[in-house]
């Protein structure tokens, strides 16, 4: 079992990660929003945009569905099956020696 000090450093840890983990969260959010809002503006109002300007955008706008899709919730995988040693050799192959057993 932990210490309480070790404990109490890993929950303040934790705590810590969770805001920052909230805070980019929200700003993700909100950045999110202001590409959306552009891409209206742009549509709307049939700017022509420099070149340079749309693959910034696009790329932005691909590093948000990406980063967002990192924030989805993953199912998590079952435990890989853990086979005790003697299931795992393998009777056909001879056993090898070591560098050191071999001289």
């Amino acid at each position: 079992m932990a210490s309480p000090q070790l404990l109490q450093s890993l929950l303040t840890q934790l705590h810590a990660l969770s805001e920052v983990n909230e805070t980019l969260t929200v700003r993700l959010l909100e950045l999110e929003e202001r590409v959306a809002l552009l891409d209206q503006k742009l549509v709307h109002g049939q700017q022509e945009i420099p070149e340079g300007d749309r693959v910034l955008l696009a790329a932005a706008d691909l590093r948000i569905e990406r980063i967002s899709g990192m924030l989805e919730p993953t199912p998590i995988r079952p435990k890989a099956e853990v086979l005790p040693i003697s299931e795992t050799m393998y009777e056909d192959e001879p056993e090898q020696l070591f560098m050191d057993e071999a001289a």
